[in-house]
Parts: structure tokens; sequence; C-alpha cells
């Protein structure tokens, strides 16, 4: 029976986007996040995501770093390799209150937390999810899906625009174009982090962003993705943040001016 629900809100959702202009947006409606300077952020996503022990550090470590944006971040990164959007149960992840309720130090102290209530949700799909064929209108359905549920729970969705890769170049216009859309459309902030990927390969061209399949983020990527992230949420520039993410001092502070030129290319 449920199945058979599913089934027709899809066939139901997909008739009535296929009128609408799902692709070619190329600008924000939303400039910053509503919520202001949130303490408990949520990543949902792949690979993209988790690589390089998670780019949910390297934005605490660039939060914790800016004195003005006060002490209490907390941040959670919920991924599963080579997913979709269609893989996660956000619902679960909003409203499980055993997620994020302890940790062990590294003394090996039991500490306990108080259940974690989510401000903002940062999502992605599977690098191809938003522009195949097979997948796309699945793409659109499960942002206005999730999105719906983040905000039932009280939680601001936005979204993380997702990158070429290497060797398809051309992968970054129909990115760029879906996750806009998908944005607008559901009033979410969109993270320019594809765009910022495209202008460091031309700004930055000794800087490689990838790992050798050529997909996934180096430590180099990784970090930009993060410096992305930070000025998106935080309204802030990233260049001159102290955070050290073990790149050298020059890399970093080349990887920080690009993302923030991504971002306000984006957002102007």
């Amino acid at each position: 029976m449920h199945l058979k629900i599913y089934r027709l809100n899809l066939v139901f959702w997909i008739t009535v986007c296929l009128s609408l202009p799902l692709m070619g947006e190329s600008k924000p409606l939303l400039k910053s996040p509503q919520v202001e300077n949130p303490k408990s952020l949520l990543f949902i996503g792949n690979s993209f995501f988790y690589y390089n022990n998670g780019v949910h550090k390297p934005v605490l470590g660039m939060v914790k770093a800016n004195e003005s944006l006060g002490k209490g971040h907390r941040f959670r990164n919920i991924t599963i390799n080579s997913s979709s959007l269609e893989w996660h149960d956000v619902e679960s992840y909003v409203t499980n209150e055993k997620i994020g309720s302890f940790s062990i130090t590294s003394s090996n102290k039991y500490k306990k937390y108080d259940p974690e209530k989510y401000e903002l949700a940062i999502m992605m799909d599977c690098s191809q999810c938003p522009i195949h064929e097979d997948r796309k209108e699945l793409f659109n359905y499960y942002v206005d899906k999730h999105s719906k549920t983040l905000r039932d729970n009280g939680v601001e969705p936005a979204l993380l625009m997702t990158w070429a890769y290497k060797d398809v170049p051309e992968m970054i216009d129909g990115l760029s174009s879906a996750y806009v859309s998908a944005g607008n459309r559901n009033k979410a902030m969109v993270f320019p982090v594809g765009l910022a990927f495209k202008l460091a390969q031309k700004e930055l061209p000794d800087i490689d962003l990838y790992t050798p399949d050529k997909r996934h983020p180096s430590k180099a990527g990784t970090y930009l993705m993060a410096a992305v992230i930070y000025s998106s949420v935080y309204n802030v520039s990233p260049v001159g943040n102290s955070y050290d993410y073990g790149l050298n001092q020059q890399e970093q502070e080349r990887l920080q001016a690009v993302a923030w030129k991504a971002l306000n290319n984006f957002i102007k």
C-alpha cells in the first residue's frame, strides 16, 4: 500500500515538474541562510563529504578560528558511499535523539550530550544524479521531499552544488542549473562549490583539486569546499582565516581567495 502511494506521489510530482522551468536558472534567490550563525549543522550526502576525514572538520576548524562566531558549534556528518538523496531517511536523522548523544574522548572518558537540535542541513546528491536522464526527476523529487521534512522539524534546508569530473568539465553547466533551480524552488540557499572548483582550475591550475579517480576531492579540494561552506553559512570571508588544515599556508590562502570570489560572483 505504501509503495503504491509513493509511486502515485512520484508520478504526480514528475507530471507537475515537467511543466516547470527546472533547468536554465543561473542566479540564486537566497543569498544567505535564513538562520544566523547556526550552531548545529547536519551534512547529508556521500563520499564527496567524507573524503579526507570529512569536510565538516575543516568547516568547524574555520568556525572555531573566528572568535566573533562564539562557541558551542556542533556538526554532524551522515553519509553513505555512492548514495543519492533517495537513499537517505532524513526524517530519522532529525528525530532520532540517540544521534550525537555521547562521545568517548581521547582520554577514554564517556561524555553525554543533550539531543542535537539541528538548525541547518546541507544536502548533496550523487555526482551525476541532478543531470542524468534516469535520475534528474528523482533528484528534484527528493530535494523537495527532504526540504519539507527538514522544515517540518525546524531545520533549514540548504544544497551543496557539486563539481564536474576533472575530465568532463562541461558537467558543471548542468549541475549548476539543476541545483540553483531546486534551491530556488525550495527557498534554500545553494553553496556554489562546483563553481569554485571551476574557478580554481582556471586561476590555480597548479593546485590539483582531485584524487587520481578525477571525481573525489583531494585534500585541497576538500579545503576549498570547506571554505565555500564556511563563507556561505556564516556570511564571512575565509580570507585570512588562521585554521591550519595541513596544506601549506600559501596554498590555503589562494584557495580562500578563490572560494570567496566564487561565492560573491554567484550571489551578486
